[in-house]
């Protein structure tokens, strides 16, 4: 047998679906990019793409773009292993991340705070919310330095974040991002490294 094959049933446990939330700014993007850096080759953890009805535009998330008409048909079709609506786009992921966890790949994706009991319909017992923390102080500097929001829209943003941590699960694994985003990247990739356990066959 050439290559590698992943074995789900030697696979230490099943695996694991690592749903990252946060707020706008919290710097889920760069978390990701950072983690996608520092996965070996042979790892037994994936990072899906989102579908989005947005174009690709200046922000960090490599996305997939979809017309609203192409999103839908995909959804219609049953190609999506999650959809929901936020700030008005659709989003999702597709079935290929129902695929990778049957094969015993572990998965995460940039997911939405206000989907977390979608997230727990879907998923089950697979799934680990990982919850971006940032104090208000940091997230409104970052929010003002990327440029994108009025004053007002920052203030509001910084409401609804903390409206929705104050109501996320007692579940939910928190991830410190107040500063290096060196120190939470590795420590996001220790945690998902204790929650998994890699095998594989030569």
């Amino acid at each position: 047998m050439s290559g590698k094959q992943y074995q789900p049933d030697e696979f230490g446990g099943e695996a694991k679906l690592f749903y990252l939330v946060g707020p706008s700014g919290s710097g889920k993007d760069s978390i990701i990019n950072g983690l996608r850096d520092k996965l070996q080759a042979n790892s037994s953890v994936l990072i899906a793409h989102r579908y989005i009805t947005r174009c690709n535009d200046d922000s960090a998330e490599n996305h997939i773009a979809l017309s609203v008409p192409e999103f839908t048909h995909r959804k219609r079709s049953g190609l999506f292993a999650m959809d929901w609506q936020a700030n008005g786009c659709n989003y999702a992921v597709g079935n290929e991340v129902n695929t990778w966890l049957s094969m015993g790949f572990s998965v995460l994706f940039n997911g939405s705070r206000q989907q977390i009991p979608l997230a727990r319909e879907l998923f089950g017992e697979r799934l680990r919310v990982i919850a971006l923390d940032v104090e208000p102080d940091i997230l409104a500097q970052r929010l003002r330095q990327r440029g994108r929001e009025q004053e007002h829209d920052i203030l509001a943003r910084l409401r609804r974040s903390e409206h929705y941590q104050a109501q996320l699960p007692k579940y939910c694994w928190h991830l410190d991002n107040n500063r290096s985003l060196e120190k939470t990247v590795n420590s996001l990739l220790k945690y998902i490294e204790e929650q998994t356990t890699e095998y594989y066959l030569q």
